[in-house]
């Protein structure tokens, strides 16, 4: 298996575990900069336990040019993850997630700004189809309106899109740093910035740690952080950004199923088309790269 393949199945499975964590933060009984805290001091802790494992030392050395940006990039990862789970708290995981995959979108269409790479007609369209499968899979043709709760949970999702998108394109500037230590310094940037925010946001006094949300706390931090981010950020340097975007639609199909399955929000024919058009996309997008770099397009 070549690297570009590799780099495609460990990009897909990072957005595979990405798209359970709405159900898991669902079920977390605190707020949400505690939640997001936890993720990135916990995923920072299980990495360091990975080099350690691995015998090998974080090389600060090679991160010295880049360190300011690692920050900067960190302390952007924390923010998003506020805000996205400040979305969950006002509207479902699917309009959440919905409002959360424009920002792909917004990553792809930069493309050829950013990083000068080739924009078809064919990416465009599929991008195009694969968030109008999101649009149904969030539920958005059911509703007859969304209230005053919903609209903050729709803009807290934009806004965290949109941090996203950037976080993506500093990372694209980043390949040259090992992904592990490029987990942990910027896992160590978001651990300050959402230890910042908590200590406004929470009363310690009103903090209630039961073992079911200890458990899910780990999972979070250790599954959904250290591993996921781990996968993502070692496939980055060996993929597109147009690819990171195409597989980032993912993650809504996998939310909304889960949410469906274990929060019981209702599946309806919408969300079903929604999903196919979601994976078809991804599908054929993948299928026609595949064409071109064969010259059989």
């Amino acid at each position: 298996m070549n690297k570009g393949n590799k780099a495609k199945i460990e990009l897909a499975s990072a957005f595979l575990i990405w798209g359970s964590i709405g159900v898991f933060v669902k079920m977390i009984p605190l707020n949400s900069g505690v939640v997001a805290f936890d993720r990135s001091l916990v995923g920072m802790l299980f990495l360091v336990m990975v080099k350690l494992f691995m015998k090998k030392k974080i090389d600060f050395n090679g991160m010295k040019n880049s360190l300011w940006l690692l920050c900067i990039n960190g302390a952007l990862l924390g923010v998003n993850w506020i805000l996205l789970f400040e979305s969950y708290n006002y509207t479902s995981v699917a309009t959440s997630t919905i409002c959360y995959n424009l920002g792909p979108m917004i990553v792809v269409m930069l493309s050829p700004i950013v990083f000068r790479e080739k924009l078809t007609v064919v990416k465009v369209l599929c991008v195009l189809t694969a968030l109008f499968g999101v649009v149904c899979v969030s539920g958005v043709f059911n509703q007859s309106g969304i209230g005053e709760r919903g609209l903050i949970g729709v803009a807290l999702g934009l806004m965290a899109a949109v941090v996203y998108a950037i976080t993506v394109i500093i990372n694209k500037q980043l390949d040259k740093v090992d992904p592990i230590d490029k987990a942990i310094t910027q896992f160590a940037s978001s651990t300050v910035v959402m230890l910042i925010y908590s200590v406004f946001t929470t009363k310690v006094s009103e903090l209630q740690f039961t073992v079911s949300t200890i458990i899910l706390l780990i999972v979070v931090g250790v599954v959904h952080t250290g591993a996921a981010y781990t996968i993502y950020f070692k496939s980055l340097p060996n993929v597109t950004s147009q690819n990171v975007a195409i597989f980032a639609y993912i993650d809504p199909v996998v939310a909304v199923v889960l949410s469906a399955l274990v929060l019981k929000e209702q599946l309806g024919v919408a969300t079903i088309v929604g999903a196919v058009l979601v994976i078809v996309s991804a599908i054929f997008s993948e299928l026609y790269d595949n064409k071109q770099k064969k010259g059989t397009l």
